[in-house]
């Protein structure tokens, strides 16, 4: 392969490869939350994120990390991990439905009483480059309960 031909393949992936990392669609988007949340994939569902969200997040973890030595042998902040849904049950399914620019409900089907479903609601936000992030998860049962809230009030335990 000469250069000319090289250099185009390196453009080429690159434009690829910047389309792939591209912010995704607020369908796309909710998939990658359900799919983050059945795999217990923490570091998925912070990428889905928005920035507020993320340094919350990284709060909570600094928090976590000062009460692990303040407070060796007790049950952390984080000792349960991040609380991307409303209740801690393992999941069989999770699926997006009613899902709109600025919003996607999550039916989420327990793996110990499948009977027993449950919805929380993804808040999205709009992002420059027309994609959507996370900018909130409101909890079920009434969907008044928020994520924002819980990191706050989880990362203020002194």
């Amino acid at each position: 392969m000469n250069m000319v031909h090289s250099l185009r393949a390196l453009a080429l992936a690159g434009l690829f490869a910047s389309a792939a990392a591209a912010e995704p669609d607020a369908a796309s988007l909710a998939l990658r939350f359900c799919e983050a949340v059945r795999s217990s994939d923490e570091a998925l569902a912070e990428t889905l994120m928005n920035p507020g969200l993320q340094a919350a997040v990284a709060r909570l973890r600094v928090a976590d990390a000062e009460f692990r030595i303040a407070y060796p042998g007790d049950k952390p902040p984080l000792g349960d991990g991040l609380r991307l849904t409303a209740y801690p049950d393992g999941l069989k399914s999770c699926t997006p439905v009613a899902v709109t620019a600025d919003g996607a409900v999550l039916v989420y089907v327990p793996g110990s009483d499948p009977s027993a479903t449950w919805q929380d609601r993804l808040v999205l936000m709009a992002t420059p480059d027309g994609g959507v992030l996370v900018a909130d998860i409101l909890y079920a049962p009434d969907q008044t309960a928020r994520f924002s809230d819980w990191l706050s009030e989880v990362a203020s335990w002194k």
